[in-house]
This record gives C-alpha cells, structure tokens and sequence, in this order.
C-alpha cells in the first residue's frame, strides 16, 4: 500500500489526508481483509481443503452481508507434509456467517488456528556462524495479554525453506518441543532486536 497516494505533508501543517472519502475507503476495505493462519506439526490439509471448498469461494458474489476478502495459509512442522504456498496463493471471499462457519469447523482439526493481517507474509533473514537463515513471518490480528495497552497482535516467525542453510533444521522442526517450533516477537522491535532473538532462537534450535 503506497499511503503518497492518500496522504500529502507540509512543512506547516504536517501530514495532510489528500482525499478523505478515497482514504475512509482504503481503510474500510482494510477492515473487510484477513489472513488465517493453521500451523503444527501433522495438519489434516485433506480435511482443510475440504473446508475450502465448503465456505470460502474464489470468485466474488453477491452477499446480503458484509463481504470479507480472505487469504488462506498453513506452516506445517513436518516439512514432508508441508504445502507451502499452496493456498496463500489464492485470494478467498466470503461473507460473515460463513467466515465464522469456517473458523468454527477449522478450530475443530490439529494444529493452532490465528487470524493475522492480510497480505503480510514476509521473510527475515540472519546470518549465524556463517550460515544464512532465512525465517517467514506474520502479523498477528490476536492481541496478546501481556500488553497493557491496545495493539495489533505480535509477529510470528517461521523456520521457512528459503535458504539452502535452512536445510540444518528445518527437517526436524517437528520433533522440537513446541516453544521452540516458532517465535514470537512484539511488533515494535527493531530489526536489531529481531535479529538478536532469531539468533538465539536458531541457536537453540541447533544444539537441540
């Protein structure tokens, strides 16, 4: 999203919106967007296809109510069972009732199911003894308690295969205890904070 195409500054008066009904657009379809997430070791995706097919549909139609616009992820420990890219791919509409129908029946199959914002799936990469590892990362819509304040959730990162390094552990990702299959990092680090704690989660992960 280029907010130049919303937003003017001037030295006097700061940040200006340039059209308010164009930016009060932008940020309605930005409500109506999401992206979920399943993640764990074993996904059942012949029963998440399944459920696919049941609620969300890849053509927009006609809705007596609010239409939502969703992509569909999965990270599955299990790197022989994992299909990366499969559904992300595909951008799914559906309006509420069936988006809770969804989320209902999905919450039902193995593995953590979490609402993340739409279109964020990005890669960090760190550099550890000589060796690059490349990590996948989300936005989550789930705010953690631990915060006192209101804020958007937390990133969550992901051994990916990018890297050709990956290689050193991403084929036992499964069998590590859960803490250890993922990271999780406020969204108000630093990229030098980030990659302090990838490292030494990496690092655990190697002398595992």
């Amino acid at each position: 999203m280029n907010l130049g195409n919303y937003l003017v500054y001037s030295p006097r008066t700061g940040w200006m919106l340039k059209n308010n009904q164009e930016m009060y657009s932008l940020l309605t379809k930005l409500r109506n967007q999401l992206t979920i997430l399943s993640y764990g070791n074993n996904l059942d995706h012949h029963a998440i296809q399944h459920l696919i097919d049941k609620y969300l549909s890849p053509v927009e139609q006609e809705y007596s109510s609010k239409v939502m616009e969703v992509k569909y992820d999965t990270y599955d420990t299990d790197i022989n069972k994992d299909f990366d890219g499969h559904y992300y791919t595909e951008t799914y509409f559906v309006n509420e009732m069936q988006l809770i129908e969804f989320e209902k029946e999905l919450d039902k199959l193995p593995g953590k199911h979490i609402r993340c914002q739409f279109g964020v799936r990005a890669h960090f990469n760190v550099n550890l003894n000589g060796n690059n590892f490349s990590t996948r990362f989300y936005k989550t819509l789930d705010c953690s308690s631990v915060y006192r304040e209101r804020i958007e959730g937390r990133y969550l990162f992901f051994i990916d295969t990018e890297s050709i390094d990956n290689e050193l552990i991403r084929n036992k990702i499964n069998i590590l205890p859960d803490k250890l299959q993922s990271l999780s990092l406020p969204i108000n680090f630093t990229n030098s904070q980030k990659k302090i704690y990838i490292k030494d989660w990496i690092s655990q992960i190697l002398e595992y």
